[in-house]
């Protein structure tokens, strides 16, 4: 009986393979736990796509919850060091040292330069690979830039499949513009992935659903539901944001494809929710019409964050109708001169109104996502949050919750905001703790703030370069937390403060080697 607690978790349209009868066996691993893994849109597609080879087995990996347990395949229990190749999702920075504890506990050498035939080959892939990849170039073999769809059929059969060792595969997968293969060209110019009409993508129609209550740890983070991509990225370029930036042109599923995948898919899975994704959702002209059809055939929905100047009375009453209780936006900053600056087109005037028409509309809860610590943000704009937060309790008077969600600034490759240094920890925290005290007794307002620290530490991996490879490999080592880091790269000569305030560059980016067009 398998040791992973996520292994007896009963799933529908899971795939089992016998291995023997397989060419390429690949281990798609999430790097963190099976909950926040079964909610990626990008597990559940890769998964049914190499899947949809005969002569491929892929099977899922999670990071175990346990430290002593070595990780193991969902499917057929199989240690990663047995399997052919071991794929990695990068969707955040603090899961780079999860993906190290992952290879350490399964006895694979960290570093690809010490690793032979003899073990798997280690791939990588997702947002953080396309952004810059350049912080884990030590120890992942080779790195897929861009979207995987239009290139599948060439890296599967061409790359993978086309060759029996590890040393071959690294070779080949080299000669694609794509593919970054640091061991062999570190220096190589790399192209994204083509990107194409997403109408003609593959989907994933069959979804691994768990099977288990909304009382169970293990119940998903979306529910029971069937998940559907509308648009792939966003046009609006907000100066922070890096899906703006690396996935444009926003592209959109025309409303008859969506309508034909969620009723394939809705049967397959046997669920009723549908739960929309996108990160330019809410520019998508079609979303009520959307919105209707999953209702008028019989089917409920949950949309992500909605623009503030998008929330109107049609969708709040379509959301009612589907009995979403809450809904999302963003402001990002709590004063129109600040929201401005970071091109979120958005005004007071506009958010207050949603709030009103949420209200009025009949939804129970709101829920605000607020950014601190952005470039020249102010005591003013901090306090403007709060403001604006009394200004909403006031308006949506029907309203039982507001719940102001509060993140913290980190630059991102790629972004206007790329080369922009953090405010000092003391300077965050005295915010963190202004805008607690401002909202603690505003009526129905709940604030909820992330800790300051560990965007530091994101930040460093987000902009670094290889440089901080060696502290990474200790940070994992010692166990990854705040106080890890800092014994890491203090025995470096480093420091987090010396990385990301008073940033001064003076040399290219770590991550100019990628080419976006």
């Amino acid at each position: 009986m398998s040791k992973l607690v996520e292994a007896h978790i009963e799933e529908i349209n899971a795939i089992k393979k016998d291995l023997a009868q397989v060419d390429l066996k690949i281990a798609f691993c999430y790097p963190n736990n099976y909950r926040a893994g079964m909610a990626s849109l990008g597990l559940q597609l890769i998964y049914r796509l190499w899947n949809s080879y005969d002569r491929v087995a892929c099977e899922r990996t999670f990071l175990p919850l346990k430290k002593t347990v070595e990780p193991y395949t969902l499917e057929s229990d199989r240690p990663l060091r047995e399997m052919d190749v071991i794929a990695f999702t990068l969707q955040y920075e603090d899961d780079y040292t999860n993906v190290l504890d992952i290879l350490e506990r399964s006895n694979i050498p960290l570093e690809s330069s010490e690793r032979n035939n003899n073990h798997p080959l280690v791939i990588a892939g997702g947002p953080c690979a396309q952004s810059n990849p350049v912080p884990m170039s030590s120890f992942i073999d080779a790195f897929m830039i861009g979207d995987l769809e239009p290139i599948n059929e060439e890296f599967m059969t061409e790359g993978l499949l086309g060759n029996n060792t590890r040393l071959k595969r690294m070779e080949v997968l080299n000669e694609f513009e794509w593919m970054w293969v640091p061991e062999i060209e570190e220096d190589k110019s790399v192209k994204h992935a083509p990107k194409g009409n997403i109408d003609d993508y593959f989907y994933p129609i069959k979804q691994i659903i768990p099977q288990v209550e909304q009382e169970d740890p293990w119940y998903g983070v979306f529910g029971k539901s069937f998940m559907l991509e509308v648009v792939r990225g966003c046009n609006r370029g907000c100066s922070f944001c890096l899906t703006g930036r690396i996935n444009r042109p926003k592209r959109d599923r025309s409303l008859e494809k969506l309508t034909e995948i969620y009723r394939a898919g809705t049967r397959e899975c046997n669920v009723e929710k549908i739960t929309p994704i996108g990160s330019g959702i809410s520019d998508y002209r079609e979303l009520e019409n959307l919105c209707q059809n999953i209702l008028d055939d019989n089917l409920t929905f949950s949309l992500p964050s909605i623009r503030a100047d998008k929330i109107t009375d049609n969708l709040v009453k379509l959301l009612v109708k589907a009995k979403q209780r809450t809904i999302t936006t963003a402001p990002e900053a709590g004063t129109d001169k600040l929201r401005k600056q970071i091109c979120k087109g958005v005004s007071d005037e506009e958010i207050i109104q949603a709030i009103r028409t949420a209200s009025d509309g009949g939804l129970s809860r709101v829920k605000a996502y607020f950014i601190l610590g952005l470039p020249d943000e102010t005591v003013d704009d901090v306090e403007a949050i709060a403001t604006l937060a009394e200004e909403m309790s006031k308006v949506g008077k029907k309203l039982r919750k507001i719940r102001i969600s509060c993140g913290f600034f980190i630059p991102k490759p790629w972004t206007g905001y790329q080369d922009k240094s953090l405010f000092s920890l003391k300077d965050l925290q005295a915010k963190s703790k202004l805008l607690k005290s401002k909202t603690r007794n505003i009526a129905k307002v709940d604030c909820e703030i992330t800790n300051p620290k560990m965007a530091r530490i994101q930040t460093i991996l987000s902009i670094s370069g290889k440089e901080i490879s060696k502290p990474l490999k200790l940070a994992a080592k010692l166990g990854g937390g705040l106080g890890d880091w800092r014994r890491a790269l203090s025995e470096y000569g480093m420091s987090i403060e010396g990385i990301v305030e008073n940033r001064v560059i003076d040399e290219k980016f770590p991550w100019e080697f990628i080419k976006l067009k």
